[in-house]
């Protein structure tokens, strides 16, 4: 039976993995074939989900959305976490894959963990231990061959997209750090409900879709509604239930694959072409997470 209950939240977090990075080649195909603007599509793709994650919350956990509610405090963490998490951590993150690729971008928000290693030493008052100092040489190895190819005078990737790259690690670092006191009342959906909904008012009103919508077809309409459904609704639901089969910390090792996924589609559907510089990159900073991973969670 726990075989069983195992290998179920595998699955659920390879499934949410894989849902996420055909999230990233959606992105990259809109913004390659389309006039679409990432902060267009974030504003979208933010409050579709939102709403349709607010809604099924509504009619499957009732009392606990109406418990958040009444909770001002718990409220406004978890409205915090919309705007200055997952917003910010979107717009950054598809902002990168629009000046770079999806593999690449999707590679460099696994830079979090370091980020939040960084944070709790700093917070506790505390030295990083031996594995974690490796997994801090690691990632700063992964980001120089994917930036520079080993060519330390040239850069080969633009400065834009590395600054959002790196600037996407650090909002996904507050998306975890923000609402981790609320996770221990709450479950997942309702957070994250919360969170995207709250998250694609405010982008919806900073953006305003309704003003510049971009130039799209059948095709490109059938891809954003992929990116919504799969990549946003069906990812969370199934990323909350291997939570809930295997725990945080093993479901979020599993979600890595999102990273060989982003790779792969972007190899077969978008021809993206990657060096086997960036290819070692992508696994010294995917190594990472595994250093950094905290099997006691399991």
């Amino acid at each position: 039976m726990k075989q069983n209950k195992n290998l179920a939240g595998a699955c659920c977090g390879m499934m949410t993995g894989v849902c996420w990075g055909m999230s990233g080649v959606c992105s990259q195909y809109l913004f390659t074939h389309t006039t679409m603007q990432s902060s267009w599509f974030v504003a979208v793709r933010m409050l579709a989900a939102g709403s349709l994650m607010i809604l099924l919350s509504f009619f499957s956990r009732r009392e606990e959305v109406a418990c958040l509610l009444r909770n001002k405090k718990d409220l406004i963490r978890c409205i915090a976490t919309g705007v200055f998490g997952t917003m910010l951590f979107q717009f950054a993150c598809y902002g990168a894959v629009q000046r770079s690729n999806a593999a690449t971008a999707i590679v460099l928000q696994y830079l979090c963990p370091v980020m939040v290693m960084i944070y709790v030493c700093i917070k506790e008052r505390k030295k990083p231990k031996a594995h974690e100092m490796i997994a801090l040489l690691l990632a700063v190895a992964g980001i120089v061959l994917i930036a520079t190819h080993g060519n330390l005078r040239e850069l080969v990737i633009t400065e834009d997209a590395l600054i959002w790259g790196i600037g996407c690690a650090f909002f996904m670092s507050l998306n975890t750090v923000l609402p981790e006191p609320v996770y221990r009342r709450y479950s997942i959906q309702t957070i994250t409900s919360v969170a995207l909904f709250s998250g694609g008012l405010v982008a919806t009103v900073l953006v305003c879709p309704i003003k510049n919508p971009p130039i799209m077809d059948t095709v490109a309409l059938v891809v954003l509604l992929a990116a919504v459904l799969c990549g946003s609704v069906v990812a969370y639901l199934v990323y909350g239930l291997a939570i809930k089969l295997i725990g945080a910390s093993r479901a979020s090792l599993f979600a890595c694959a999102e990273i060989p996924a982003a790779t792969v589609l972007s190899l077969l559907f978008l021809h993206t072409r990657f060096t086997w510089m960036d290819l070692l990159g992508f696994v010294l900073i995917a190594s990472t997470i595994f250093l950094l991973s905290d099997s006691s969670g399991a």
